[in-house]
């Protein structure tokens, strides 16, 4: 078997493991709003 063969198969694997691993580490996040008041900040100062 050619070198360059086992060469791209092994950057193949190495590319779907990979993918695999950071797709299972993803988590979702929850989403919290960060707006604050403008109004009631600006009259108390």
């Amino acid at each position: 078997m050619p070198r360059g063969l086992i060469f791209l198969i092994l950057v193949i694997l190495l590319l779907v493991a990979g993918v695999y691993f950071l797709s299972k580490s993803a988590d979702e996040v929850p989403v919290q709003t960060i707006e604050s008041d403008v109004t009631a900040n600006a009259a108390a100062n």
